[in-house]
């Protein structure tokens, strides 16, 4: 294994850049600035506003010296070009204005796109069963975006890597601005991208329209009202800087069997208080309380819980091909004494029934609530659940169920992907406690569950262990 520090292969002789270059939009269009919804900005505060990233695998056909066949390279690229006009701000830029605010240019100067090889075998940087975030895979060590953001060209907003290991394998790396892209769209680009390039119609056309998630004119905004699922601590920004915890972070991919997920949903059922629980539901739950459990809290300190929700099939009239972000994030809060001596069934059920509640009627509400109170990108540093309390992060847990994307479908055109892995690279104090639901390829242990948890390192070695 590839000796790595924060996400970074150090030997750098190990890696050759065979060649970097913009795919630009097949036909380009008159250059426009996006005016973001306020569910971009609120989103992608909740993800640190990062860049979600993605890394597939592509292993050689037996008898194949490579991947080659299975990911050509110039199919990719044509493919690209088309995809790009269709999903064009992934073309653009992301830029700094006057003022300061982050804003997206439609430019189509196109997307990066980037080809090394790798003097070694993918075994030697990937590990399959416990992936770590990587920048050297993702394209980001040569992007810069803390440098470019800033810079008149700006950023870009998408970023492919290609890269050949010796041994065969192809990877492919995926790297799109959150600001831009939920993770629905994100996916929808990738599956029309590899529609595309396989020679087929897209299925789902994309709509551009960020007017639809506008605040409603005649709205009253109560709290306790329709958002009251809404963490209303956003109000006031935090005053002081969250910090990584000493003893350092940690990522690691555990996985939860069929066996255990359905002993958790059976004592959950005895106390779910009528309600019909599912397997996130139970699992939200016992993840919850174990990570507290493990960070030695005291009984009367609140704890907070929060999953984040697609809005698309809850809005009224909602296109499905909605390109955007469209997250929302019901919050559930117990203190800790409460969450620790209630039965599981009963966490479930108040995790349930705060995703449920999350109709047209919430999320419109949540829209004017943060349009009411002037939410904007930069109006904090980070995530400020408690305000004030710089180790508040240490008291939330939230989960990404990111297992019902068809990953696994990315065929463009030679075949599907073996391995998925989400690279979550860079991700600073208001990430602890986040755990990614990844999806598994179907094999004879189907039902299992795969989870990146990424925390206080302490935390994580306990929880790995209990989990």
């Amino acid at each position: 294994m590839a000796s790595l520090e924060n996400g970074v292969d150090r030997n750098m002789s190990k890696w050759t850049t065979v060649s970097t270059r913009l795919v630009k939009p097949e036909v380009k269009r008159q250059p426009e600035w996006i005016e973001w919804s306020l569910l971009d900005l609120y989103a992608t505060n909740l993800a640190t506003r990062a860049f979600s990233s993605f890394v597939f695998l592509y292993k050689p056909e037996p008898g194949a010296a490579n991947a080659e066949n299975i990911l050509p390279l110039d199919r990719l690229i044509e493919s690209l070009s088309r995809a790009l006009k269709l999903f064009y701000p992934f073309a653009g830029r992301l830029l700094t204005d006057e003022s300061g605010r982050t804003r997206a240019f439609c430019n189509s100067q196109g997307a990066v796109f980037i080809h090394k090889r790798y003097c070694g075998i993918v075994s030697d940087l990937i590990d399959e069963d416990d992936f770590q975030p990587n920048d050297y895979i993702s394209g980001l060590c040569d992007v810069q975006p803390e440098v470019l953001i800033s810079e008149p060209s700006g950023l870009p907003t998408l970023i492919i890597q290609v890269t050949d290991f010796q041994c065969g394998t192809r990877c492919l790396s995926t790297t799109y601005s959150h600001l831009l892209a939920d993770g629905f769209s994100g996916t929808h680009f990738l599956a029309s991208w590899a529609q595309i390039s396989r020679g087929e119609s897209v299925s789902l056309m994309p709509v551009h329209d960020r007017s639809l998630l506008m605040p409603r004119k005649s709205s009253a905004v109560l709290d306790g009202g329709p958002v009251k699922f809404l963490n209303t601590s956003l109000r006031e920004p935090l005053s002081v800087q969250l910090t990584i915890p000493e003893g350092g972070v940690a990522t690691k991919v555990m996985k939860l069997s069929k066996r255990k997920i359905d002993e958790l949903k059976a004592e959950a059922l005895l106390h779910a208080d009528g309600e019909i629980l599912s397997t996130a539901d139970c699992v939200s739950a016992h993840l919850w309380r174990l990570i507290i459990k493990n960070r030695n809290l005291k009984d009367n300190e609140p704890t907070r819980f929060y999953t984040a929700v697609d809005g698309r099939s809850r809005l009224r009239d909602f296109p499905a091909g909605y390109f955007g972000n469209v997250l929302t994030a019901p919050v559930v809060v117990m203190t800790v004494g409460e969450l620790l001596s209630k039965p599981v069934g009963k966490v479930a059920a108040a995790i349930h029934k705060a995703i449920k509640a999350m109709d047209d009627e919430v999320i419109r509400g949540t829209v004017d609530w943060l349009s009411v109170n002037n939410f904007h990108l930069d109006c904090f540093g980070d995530e400020p659940f408690m305000p004030g309390d710089p180790t508040a992060i240490l008291h939330t847990v939230h989960t990404s169920w990111i297992n019902r994307f068809p990953f696994f479908e990315l065929d463009f055109g030679g075949g599907k992907p073996s391995g998925l892995y989400r690279n979550a690279t860079g991700r600073g104090a208001s990430s602890l406690g986040k755990v990614h639901v990844l999806p598994t390829v179907t094999t004879s242990t189907e039902g299992d569950l795969k989870l990146s948890l990424f925390g206080e390192k302490s935390m994580v070695e306990k929880v790995e262990i209990e989990v």
